[in-house]
């Protein structure tokens, strides 16, 4: 007696000739074979090896089979690949970045995941902070695994030659984000189950994460995704999920729009520090968090920093010279991801610029001429200065070709504000001259000196106090440094002052050959240059009993020698 549940003939010769016929060119690498058993029935094995055993006619007419009842032991059955269900399959690792381990199902120590690796059914993923990895399914759907993921392959099965695909990932926490290719039958299935719900696809790109709490967090960019919840009374209906739609699931399923893509003008669009990539974002409308992903490739298959921040701004470890994609997403209260952002993202941190030296950050050069200097490197082969008058360098006043040593003297500098930077030129791997970024500006102010004040006049012939006067310069106020010597390199010092007025006076010093000198201070206290030194003769005396000088009749001081 045949089964109830067989269809009629005719639908089964359609469906079976057109299975045939579209996997003809599989057949020499997929097709099984079955040696009849004594006992053996074609209804027993088309439950035993065919994907959907209501299929048996056509294992029967590939076969020539004229009773399916009676098989002769010791023939040979071949099992189309067509009709065959689905066969455990592995996933190919195609990228790996950061610390990222893998648990076979074999092994019960964790070991680390390589790029190239193939990783089978019941394979534990482990991807720690900062690390990334990304897996292609036999069916050629890809899945990202971000940092922070535990991720078990509960179950990969896959019929080559019908496509059936049977895919089953158990997120106990972290997050995925897959591009699933369109299922070709209702009997294939993609699901993603978290410790509270499940979301199950049939061709889509969507991410699912699993909350500090448990919760099912799931987003759908394209396509549909089912979820229901785990703990949901029986026949429950879930929630279909529709692009541009996200849902957060504990007890019950919340269903909400996807943030707008945030805004990321804000973002630079070359990155020039060698230590740090400090990207800041936009705090836009609904956001409470910021997913960030840096590829270094167009699909965004190579992700090198991925992270999740509560501020707007985008911290991670420094990455080498070149181009890359930069995607972000929004985060709403819910935790849900809205729509990406991408944009592209230069780092251009080498050769790294030479620190600078002098002058230094506010100091006060003496115009007209300017030393710059900075370190040197080893394998730079030049240094390209700059000066400005505005911190963005749009008014140069001076800039080099590249210079061989780290060194460059600016002529002819007004006084004013001006900024300075450098930066180091190397060769690349081709030889090509490869400058590096500037350095950050360092500003300083070029000053004229206080101008020398006219050669001082010297009073105290025939007393015994002197007092010397000269004539402020225009343009103060200044103090005023005066130096009195015995000698007229002023390295003998008798006295020396700082006074306020331009005039100095003391007691009249023993009789010798003296040298003074004056100088103006600013109110910063830059010291102008010296007047020229003027000499001092001071002769012996006569004094009376009281100590007052004798005058002569001709009312001049008597001096030690004469009438």
């Amino acid at each position: 007696m045949r089964p109830a549940s067989i269809p009629s003939p005719h639908r089964l010769l359609l469906t079976a000739l057109a299975l045939l016929f579209a996997v003809q060119p599989a057949r020499a690498q997929q097709d099984q074979v079955h040696v009849v058993q004594p006992g053996d029935n074609l209804y027993d094995l088309a439950q035993r090896y065919l994907d959907d055993p209501r299929q048996w006619p056509a294992l029967q007419r590939h076969n020539q089979v004229a009773d399916p009842r009676r098989l002769m032991p010791g023939s040979r059955l071949v099992v189309p690949a067509a009709l065959a269900r689905p066969e455990p399959a592995t996933a190919e690792v195609l990228h790996v970045a950061g610390p990222a381990t893998v648990t076979h199902p074999s092994q019960t120590d964790p070991a680390p995941l390589a790029a190239g690796e193939r990783v089978s059914e019941g394979a534990r993923l482990e991807v720690g902070d900062n690390g990334f990895v990304t897996l292609r399914l036999a069916d050629g759907s890809v899945v990202r695994v971000a940092a922070g993921t535990q991720l078990r392959l509960r179950e990969l099965r896959h019929a080559p030659a019908s496509g059936q695909v049977q895919s089953g990932l158990q997120l106990e926490r972290g997050r995925v984000d897959a591009n699933v290719k369109p299922l070709p039958s209702s009997r294939s299935r993609f699901e993603v189950r978290t410790p509270r719900a499940v979301g199950g696809v049939r061709g889509t790109t969507f991410g699912v994460a699993v909350a500090a709490d448990g919760d099912f967090i799931g987003d759908v960019r394209e396509g549909s995704v089912q979820v229901n919840a785990l703990a949901a009374p029986p026949g429950s209906a879930g929630a279909l999920l529709q692009a541009g739609q996200g849902a957060r699931v504990g007890t019950a399923i919340e269903v909400a729009p996807l943030l707008a893509p945030p805004d990321l003008s804000g973002v630079p669009e070359v990155v020039e520090d060698a230590s740090l990539i400090d990207l800041p974002l936009s705090r836009d409308a609904g956001a409470f968090a910021w997913q960030v992903r840096i590829a270094s490739d167009d699909t965004a298959e190579r992700v090198v920093r991925n992270a999740t921040f509560a501020q707007p701004v985008a911290r991670f470890p420094a990455l080498d010279d070149g181009e890359y994609v930069l995607a972000v997403r929004a985060l709403d209260g819910q935790g849900i991801p809205g729509a990406e952002a991408v944009r592209r993202l230069v780092i251009n941190a080498h050769p790294m610029a030479p620190l600078l030296r002098e002058p230094r950050p506010g100091s006060r050069v003496i115009a007209p001429d300017v030393d710059l200097l900075c370190t040197e490197s080893s394998g730079v082969v030049g240094y390209r200065f700059q000066v400005a008058r505005d911190a963005r360098f749009t008014d140069l006043i001076a800039q080099t070709p590249d210079l061989a040593r780290c060194e460059h003297t600016v002529r002819n500098l007004l006084p004013g504000a001006y900024v300075w930077r450098v930066a180091a030129v190397a060769h690349d791997a081709q030889g090509r001259r490869d400058q590096g970024p500037y350095s950050r500006p360092v500003a300083f102010d070029v000053v004229a000196l206080p101008p020398a004040p006219p050669s001082p006049s010297l009073q105290g012939e025939g007393s015994g106090t002197l007092s010397v006067n000269w004539s402020a310069s225009p343009g103060g106020p200044w103090r005023h440094h005066i130096q009195l010597a015995h000698d007229d390199t002023f390295t003998r010092l008798l006295d020396e002052q700082l006074l306020s007025e331009p005039s100095y006076t003391r007691p009249m010093p023993p009789t010798g050959t003296y040298h003074i000198r004056v100088r103006q201070i600013d109110t910063e206290g830059l010291a102008g240059t010296w007047s020229e030194p003027q000499r001092l003769e001071v002769h012996g005396r006569v004094t009376t009993l009281d100590a007052q000088p004798l005058i002569s009749s001709e009312g001049r001081p008597v001096r030690p020698g004469t009438r």
